[in-house]
């Protein structure tokens, strides 16, 4: 039998960045190499955000209105607890600002002006450093539903299940939410990075992935009126 091809899964990033023009060119950077991204322009959004939704790597800002970088670094470490890697964008070029960089949380720190290729690189060498150290160990387990992130491998009930690219991106999201809804936009933003190829192309995926599921004897995928999808909170584990 020939070895299980994996199936690629873009990665997820959120540009924490005020300027408008600056934030732009990050995020279309990003999603030409294939990740999926979006931005919050301030500290607020960006710690609802990282809150609710899952990351696999932050670009953060210092210079922010209202709590700066650094604040939001501490929040992220000691109040959410979060491990995602930060990789600080900023003017601040001096060796004691690189210090309270990395003090506060940062995992890697690129002065303004940065050519963006570098900020590629230096993003993919954290992910991929984040990677190499949870994936051999990293499983995401919800009621009957357990999927090993590094083989890539679905299970119900200890029964291994056959999903297409599209629908294993939705479980995984689903379990990343823990049974908090998953809105609408989000999926499709992870799916496609960008427009839908038409207004049933999301609702019908989802139909597939029941389907695919139900046939092995699960049935706790809840469509929440308007807004998403979730895992229905019953069938976690006690």
């Amino acid at each position: 039998m020939p070895p299980r091809k994996k199936q690629q899964i873009p990665y997820t990033v959120l540009i924490v960045e005020d300027e408008l023009a600056i934030a732009e060119n990050l995020l279309l950077a990003l999603e030409s190499e294939g990740f999926s991204a979006c931005v919050a322009r301030n500290a607020t959004v960006a710690f609802e955000r990282l809150g609710h939704e899952p990351y696999d790597l932050v670009l953060l800002d210092i210079g922010l209105p209202g709590m700066d970088g650094y604040g939001l670094l501490k929040q992220m470490r000691e109040e959410l607890q979060l491990t995602i890697p930060v990789l600080v964008l900023t003017a601040r070029s001096t060796l004691e600002d690189k210090a309270l960089g990395f003090s506060s949380g940062a995992d890697d720190y690129l002065v303004k002006p940065f050519a963006l290729e570098e900020m590629l690189m230096r993003s993919k060498a954290l992910i991929r450093r984040s990677r190499q150290l949870s994936d051999t160990a990293f499983v995401l387990d919800y009621g009957p539903l357990r999927y090993v992130v590094a083989e890539q491998v679905i299970t119900v009930d200890g029964r291994e299940i056959k999903l297409t690219r599209k629908n294993l991106m939705i479980l995984e999201l689903l379990m990343r939410y823990d049974g908090r809804v998953v809105p609408r936009r989000r999926l499709e933003e992870y799916l496609w990075q960008g427009e839908p190829p038409s207004a049933d192309a999301l609702r019908s995926q989802v139909h597939l992935l029941r389907k695919a599921l139900s046939g092995h004897g699960f049935d706790g995928i809840e469509t929440v009126h308007s807004i998403g999808w979730r895992l229905a909170p019953n069938t976690t584990k006690s």
